[in-house]
């Protein structure tokens, strides 16, 4: 019996850009808002078509939730409409999520019953827009547990649903805004100071904030209408968020804009002075003194080019019921500046349970200008002033796309246009005596942006590196955290290999070098990377495993010049000493051929970078700039991009392929390792060979093509010709021929094809003992069931049972089932399926690659008589997500 569960998620992909359909109207908005923590203790945030749930404490993501078509453009957390028993309280923790995607659908996920904190399924989806959902905001009315939902969408309205209290309750459309041809893209709710008065405001691609108030003068309505529109930003607003002030018994209103201001408005009622008291009739806006004073005063800024703030407001009146009245004003409270680019997003300190019952004054802000901002107002003044500014002040981040506080305020977590997380905690948070808050980064999950196209273990199991199409490598290992109490053991990024100028398209790992690599992208080079001597210092430190001096010479690490695309090795004074493998390296790496770079040597001045042995895994600005493979030599030769490369096992050649629409075109380059040059090229195919494979007797060269033929190359002892093709079958699928693998014996290999047909093939030749490269004959021997969708990744698993093979396939829709075949080749028993993968834990889009990993421990079990055994197996996907499954059997 396998059982298999998700040991480790690596998976980011926050929003980052909009996309245009054929009408060139946006079809979606950036995401400057899609985290949201919960008291649960979980971050929920939008990673492609997926919720991801992570908890930063351990950091891991715990699980996907699948249910959207298309990308999670923001989430947040439901306040729980549970009462407590005892205290009639409303519990903390929250069990309900919503999203909303550009699917045009809103979705509510609900917490199953169980002591699984992770498992959500939907309770149910709102469809009431036509277009992208771009945010939503949620409230919940203290005084009888119902809840409010506001929903803006690129199809230039605005929505607003409630749910009645009850279980069995359901959220309904009670009102459509419409703003053509304006676009709301954010919305706060909450209710005004001492009412049961709902209060809504909508902001988007304009400077004016919109508010709207709760109508009650109907009977059975509860239709909002706008009261007033609130100036003062002079750019697009991108962010909107209320928080109740308990102590004062006012509301107050963040906004933030594009034009790298924060403006903060408060809501409160209005008491009249007797001499100034005046009567309005069915509830009209008051246009009296005080607004008239306020426009008056904007006027003069205009002319004169001055602005300042006014002590007068908006004045308004809303109706509790259809009898009772009561006068709100809205005033500017302030306006904070400190940033130097667009603010992107606002959040409050989160609602603390003080004895007191006061409400801590404190919001964050996040820029493009690639900081976070802590603010709040002075006790002598109230003048509102920047606490502390953190973030990047160089670097590649790019900017900040959100930030939000821990439900405890200990942290602060941002992510920026990359997609990566920033964490920040608070040492002094729990230190009564120290009133400075003095924040250091902590570690945290880390992952693609982009879809992953290929990834690989290394040769000795102790690491894995990720390919994708946002342009980089990524190495992840376990982090050995035994000397930290805090923290567990798990699985991080620790590298960044390469950075790219072309989306990365495949990579292989050379055999017999210890740390080396081969990477293709959409170009036409091949590049071979050597591990630094920081980065193998950096794997012991954070794994444990020791690695003996190889003897070869090292750089102690890379960097790349501002406009170069090839990693400049890094010698340290001590390292360049004349040796023959440092002078080589020094020489490939400052080849002029390409023309890349400007400075000397064929590079332009470096980025500037801190090389350094870390203990720990590192940041993302760490990452970014510090952990490059210095890049040794470039492989020429195809003539268009690069699409799949792989590695003999015995390390004495690599084999490539390119984009082709011919013959010409759909070869296969074999390399040598020795000289780095082309030693053949393999002719056969019509089309494009998307994959290759190696068997782990370095007899055979597989490929599989486009032209839904493979192709079965034999070594030959010829040195100037070293591969004679021996086999192949047209026609071998009814569709491209995606995925191919080796058994861990040679006997067998399977191929994978958009037709939704796995086939395992076998060598029916009789053996002969001519020294004659001969044709020989392979036959499929088996078919597997047809499956649901098109079968793209196979892959053999190591010798784990002793009567049967082991398979594990993806699935265009990114399924992963684990099948069981008979190790007689000549028996007629089926392959059986003996497990599919959860949902809440596989992927949902093409698998690319699937690559398993023997529990090093397994041996040892085995000798122990001990049968807990275990094998890892790691999956990639262009949902943006790599998954390391844990296998027991």
């Amino acid at each position: 019996m396998i059982i298999i569960y998700l040991s480790w998620l690596f998976f980011l992909s926050l929003i980052i850009h909009s996309n245009n359909n054929n009408n060139n109207r946006p079809t979606s908005f950036p995401t400057c808002d899609s985290i949201s923590w919960g008291n649960n203790g979980l971050v929920a945030y939008g990673a492609h078509n997926f919720i991801a749930l992570l908890s930063p404490s351990i950091p891991k993501v715990l699980a996907t939730l699948p249910g959207h078509k298309d990308r999670v453009n923001h989430v947040q957390w439901i306040p729980n409409c549970t009462r407590n028993t005892e205290t009639k309280q409303f519990n903390n923790e929250e069990n309900e999520l919503v999203s909303v995607s550009s699917d045009h659908t809103i979705i509510i996920w609900k917490r199953n019953e169980n002591n699984n904190n992770t498992l959500f399924s939907i309770k149910e989806t709102l469809k009431g827009h036509s277009d992208s959902v771009t945010s939503c905001s949620i409230v919940r009315n203290d005084r009888d547990g119902s809840l409010l939902l506001c929903s803006t969408s690129t199809d230039n309205t605005v929505n607003i649903w409630k749910r009645d209290a009850g279980v069995d309750s359901v959220f309904a459309l009670i009102q459509s805004i419409e703003f053509k041809p304006r676009m709301m893209t954010c919305s706060s709710l909450g209710f005004i100071p001492g009412t049961n008065t709902a209060i809504l405001v909508l902001g988007g691609v304009e400077s004016k904030i919109h508010l709207y108030v709760q109508d009650f003068r109907k009977e059975g309505t509860i239709l909002f209408r706008k009261v007033v529109s609130l100036q003062g930003h002079q750019d697009w607003i991108r962010c909107l968020k209320f928080r109740y002030i308990p102590q004062t018994d006012e509301l107050f209103l963040a906004s933030s804009s594009q034009d790298n201001k924060i403006r903060l408005w408060k809501v409160s009622q209005k008491i009249d002075q007797p001499a100034k008291q005046q009567e309005q009739e069915d509830g009209e806006e008051d246009e009296g003194i005080d607004t008239n004073t306020l426009i008056d005063s904007l006027k003069s800024s205009s002319i004169t080019g001055v602005k300042s703030l006014s002590s007068k407001g908006h004045i308004f009146n809303v109706s509790e019921t259809e009898t009772t009245k009561v006068k709100v004003i809205v005033l500017l409270e302030s306006v904070m500046s400190g940033h130097e680019d667009w603010v992107y997003s606002v959040s409050w300190y989160p609602v603390n349970n003080k004895q007191d019952g006061t409400q801590e004054m404190c919001l964050v802000s996040s820029s493009m200008d690639k900081t976070m901002i802590v603010w709040r107002p002075d006790p002598k003044s109230g003048v509102w002033m920047d606490e502390v500014r953190i973030g990047d002040m160089g670097g590649n981040i790019l900017g900040l796309y959100g930030a939000v506080f821990s439900p405890t305020g200990e942290y602060l977590l941002s992510h920026g246009y990359n997609g990566a997380f920033h964490l920040w905690g608070n040492e002094n948070h729990n230190n009564n005596n120290s009133s400075r808050a003095v924040w250091r980064p902590e570690i945290i999950t880390s992952g693609h942006f982009g879809p992953v196209q290929d990834l690989m273990w290394a040769p000795d199991y102790n690491y894995f590196i990720s390919c994708s199409t946002d342009r980089t490598l990524r190495l992840y290992s376990q982090w050995d955290s035994s000397q930290n109490q805090d923290r567990v053991k798990g699985w991080f990024e620790i590298a960044r290999p390469q950075i790219h100028g072309y989306d990365l398209e495949c990579f292989t790992f050379i055999h017999g070098k210890n740390h080396a690599i081969v990477s293709g992208a959409e170009e036409k080079i091949l590049r071979v990377f050597l591990g630094s001597q920081n980065f193998i210092d950096t794997l012991s430190n954070i794994s444990g495993v020791v690695y003996e001096d190889d003897g070869q010479m090292r750089p102690a690490a890379a960097n790349q010049p501002s406009l170069g695309l090839s990693n400049k090795p890094f010698f340290t004074t001590a390292q360049q000493d004349g040796t023959t493998d440092g002078q080589e390296m020094m020489i490939a790496a400052t080849m002029a051929e390409d023309n890349e770079g400007l400075g000397e040597g064929g590079f332009e001045d470096p980025v500037p970078f801190n090389p350094a042995v870390l203990a720990t895994p590192p940041f993302e600005e760490h990452l970014l700039q510090s952990s490059l493979w210095p890049e040794v030599q470039k492989l020429y030769g195809h003539g268009n991009e690069i699409i799949a490369v792989a590695a003999s096992y015995d390390g004495k050649y690599i084999a490539s392929t390119c984009r082709a629409s011919s013959s010409d075109q759909a070869t296969v380059r074999i390399w040598s390792v020795a000289n780095w040059r082309e030693v053949a090229n393999l002719k056969g195919h019509q089309l494009t060979v998307v994959q290759l494979a190696f068997s782990h007797d370095n007899r055979y060269l597989l490929g599989v093509s486009r032209d839904r033929m493979w192709s079965l190359w034999r070594r030959t002892s010829d040195e100037t010709n070293p591969y004679v093709r021996v086999a192949a079958l047209p026609k071998s699928h009814g569709r491209i021929v995606w995925g191919c693998s080796w058994s861990y014996d040679d006997k067998l290999f399977a191929t994978g094809s958009r037709d939704k047909i796995i086939k395992i093939w076998a060598n029916q030749s009789e053996s002969s003992s001519s020294s004659t490269v001969e044709q020989e004959n392979w036959k499929a021997i088996a078919t597997l069931p047809t499956f649901t969708s098109g079968v793209t990744a196979v892959e053999f698993a190591p010798d784990v049972d002793p009567e049967n093979y082991i398979l594990a396939v993806g699935e265009e829709e990114g399924h992963i089932t684990i099948w069981s075949g008979p190790k007689t080749i000549t028996s007629t028993d089926p392959w059986k399926k003996i497990h599919t993968i959860d949902s809440n834990q596989s992927h949902i889009s093409d698998v690319r690659r699937i690559r398993w990993r023997l529990n090093k421990k397994q041996e040892d079990d085995k000798n122990n008589n001990n049968n807990n055994n275990s094998i890892q197996l790691v999956t990639c996907s262009t949902d943006n997500s790599v998954r390391l499954f844990k296998l027991n059997y």
